[in-house]
């Protein structure tokens, strides 16, 4: 499963923006509204008070007496006194309602300086915006067209050509009712489309299909869905058609592969390590166990083969300072060799390599007090403190790859002729170099999160146990194919349509994914060097800067590079290889996942090719990403999905369609037999055999 389209995100980002601009200007629309309201409150208010203060000098006039008599005439004055007093008193009212309504105004005239100036800096903050994202478009204008900017991800289920939309019914559970109720005619097919692939849907609708919303609904014909646990196999009928096998996991899991390949032996007399570098559960405490003697057994080939690098170089200060741990090494290496029937003869057991001779091998590593240090740097680093430290470059003499030997002593002799024997007896020797690298990954992430490369023992058993989840370890391919200086890694979309009998498709398009800088075995801790994974890419510095358009190939890119970089034929040396790791890997499961006749399986294979151009599986993947992520996965995804509904639909009515560019590679000849037993009883019954005496 992998990452969201980059112009999707463009896409959301200004719709965001605009939500901003739109609520913020509606907040201030009701600002203005609650203003106009008050004014005229106070105004109305101001107004009625008036009018009841010159009702009130009405009725005082009135009552003022007529008789012209001193007491009037002191009346008349008094009367007169408080006329004054009030005509001054509405005066200084009036005084005051018209500084009211100019501070009104003034504060009128302030809003409104206040909202053109909002209107302006909305103006700067939208060019700017627009600005920023007419430059990004433009690092990623090899990617994102026009077209794509007008419209939404063809590549989501919501962008299909289904032109009446039908209404959801979650309690009915009979298809036929269904589409009764939806007005539909019975001979029509139904499918349900869930996590994204909106080329599967039109290629469906393009066919007469109408999709039912209710992504729940047991109302159906075809299911396809991202993940495994959205399809209920209880309660399917057997007409229905669904993408996922039940126990598929067993294949599609980092843990479930590494196990599963074990059984491989039952089936084909085949050797697991001849495809897929060394593995193991750390988890399983047994599984460690062979870890750590398989790490300790890797160093001493390691340190053989570094020895013979520096004899090339012809470097006697580190030759001396190697040959204890050489030393060491070849008598370790000597023992791997042993026959199991020379093992048998021994009269005292031995260990391959004892804690002695670990000591000796690893002294150049990291020790526990090494580990905390280097550990506190990092965290100093990571707060600013320090800064980190730089890499040395390699010199021209690391990079150079000389084979001719000369003027060989005995005791380099004797490492040669061990080397060879490794060379004859292990499949895995290429793969493995003089730094003795391994791979941790956590068992339940895809998309290369929190994947890291180590050296040290140590290392990994502090990083297993400080994470405290369920983590695979592999060897590292310490001597990939390079491609332009960079690290790659090979997509590969495979079709499953039965598992009794086995039947196996292959699509015809493969696509390549490369690292956005320069592969360096020494730097360890850059992610951009060792990681190909598409969604671990794009967030480095140099992804856009990369001369690999989208740091991805297609086949045919690949395959000429190879003819012309190699004189090597993709079809001939690398295909054949793909095909028989995809055989072997899905034998080892076909008695494990439970079968199911309109049941099928898109898998995504991921491989790796070694300097030698032999082919590594790495790991399968279960519903891989149908995204356009590039243009050259927006012309795959395009390509495959209308392909695999020709597979899974109109093959089913017509066995010679035409299946685009799915080929079958492999068909059972005949139907595995399950065991009744859910599992072997292997315990050896009997008795001691008594001593005869005599």
């Amino acid at each position: 499963m992998e990452d969201q389209n980059t112009k999707k995100d463009f896409h959301t980002r200004n719709l965001d923006i605009i939500a901003q601009l739109r609520e913020k200007k509606m907040r201030e629309q009701e600002e203005k509204e609650m203003s106009q309201k008050r004014k005229q409150d106070l105004v109305v208010k101001l107004k009625s008070r008036y009018v009841k203060e010159e009702q009130k000098e009405i009725k005082q006039q009135v009552s003022l007496p007529s008789i012209n008599t001193p007491e009037s005439s002191k009346n008349r004055q008094s009367s007169l006194k408080k006329e004054d007093l009030m005509l001054e008193q509405k005066q200084r009212i009036q005084e005051k309602q018209r500084q009211y309504l100019e501070s009104i105004k003034t504060r009128q005239l302030q809003e409104k300086q206040k909202k053109e100036e909002m209107i302006q800096r909305q103006e700067i903050i939208k060019q700017s915006v627009k600005q920023k994202v007419l430059n990004q478009l433009s690092e990623v204008a090899q990617f994102v067209t026009k077209d794509d900017l007008l419209e939404q991800d063809s590549g989501s289920d919501d962008q299909d050509t289904q032109k009446v939309k039908l209404k959801k019914y979650p309690f009915i559970t009979d298809l036929k009712q269904w589409k009764k109720k939806q007005r539909i005619d019975d001979a029509v097919k139904v499918f349900i489309m869930v996590g994204g692939y909106g080329d599967i849907a039109k290629a469906l609708i393009q066919r007469g299909w109408v999709k039912n919303p209710d992504s729940g609904s047991p109302c159906f014909d075809f299911k396809f869905t991202l993940h495994n646990s959205e399809i209920d196999y209880n309660n399917l009928q057997d007409f229905q058609i669904v993408n996922h096998f039940a126990k598929i996991i067993c294949l599609t899991t980092k843990v479930g592969l590494c196990k599963s390949l074990n059984n491989l032996i039952w089936f084909n007399n085949v050797d697991k390590n001849t495809f897929y570098p060394r593995a193991f559960d750390l988890s399983d405490e047994e599984d460690f166990e062979n870890f750590r003697e398989e790490f300790k057994l890797s160093k001493a080939e390691a340190i053989l083969k570094m020895y013979l690098h520096l004899f090339k170089k012809k470097d006697a200060n580190l030759i001396e300072k190697i040959k204890p741990q050489a030393n060491i090494a070849l008598s370790v290496c000597r023992k791997m060799l042993q026959d199991i029937n020379e093992l048998i003869d021994q009269q005292k057991q031995t260990q391959v390599i004892t804690q002695k001779e670990w000591d000796i091998l690893s002294k150049d590593d990291l020790n526990v007090q090494a580990l905390a240090q280097k550990k506190h740097q990092a965290w100093l680093a990571k707060i600013g403190e320090v800064k980190p430290l730089k890499k040395k470059k390699k010199s021209k003499l690391e990079k150079e790859q000389e084979d001719s030997i000369e003027d060989v002593d005995e005791f380099t002799q004797q490492i040669i002729d061990i080397l060879q024997k490794f060379k004859n007896r292990f499949p895995q020797y290429y793969l493995n170099g003089v730094e003795n690298i391994w791979i941790v990954k956590p068992a339940g992430l895809s998309r290369g999160r929190g994947i890291q490369c180590y050296k040290n023992l140590v290392e990994i058993e502090d990083h297993v146990a400080s994470k405290g989840a369920q983590w695979i370890i592999q060897k590292y391919i310490e001597k990939p194919l390079i491609v332009l200086g960079k690290k790659m890694d090979i997509r590969q979309w495979v079709l499953i349509t039965d598992w009794n009998p086995l039947t196996v498709w292959i699509y015809d398009e493969a696509y390549l994914r490369f690292t956005a800088e320069e592969y360096d075995p020494k730097d360890l801790e850059n992610k951009m060097s060792h990681l190909t994974n598409n969604s671990i890419q794009k967030k480095g510095e140099n992804f856009y800067k990369s001369d690999i358009e989208g740091n991805m190939w297609n086949q045919e890119q690949f395959s000429d590079y190879l003819m012309k970089t190699h004189q090597v034929n993709f079809m001939e040396i690398i295909r054949p290889q793909f095909e028989q790791a995809i055989i072997w890997s899905l034998q080892s499961v076909q008695d494990q996942v439970e079968q199911r006749k309109n049941s099928h399986e898109i898998l995504g294979y991921d491989f790796m090719i070694d300097d030698k151009f032999h082919v590594w599986l790495i790991e399968i993947n279960s519903s891989p990403d149908f995204s356009y992520s590039t243009h050259v996965t927006e012309k795959l995804v395009k390509e495959v999905s209308e392909d695999l509904i020709k597979v899974v639909i109109d093959r089913e009515n017509d066995k010679k369609c035409d299946t685009g560019k799915f080929k079958r590679i492999y068909k059972a000849k005949s139907v595995l037999e399950k065991p009744a037993s859910v599992g072997l009883n292997l315990c050896l019954e009997g008795k001691k055999i008594k001593k005869v005496k005599g």
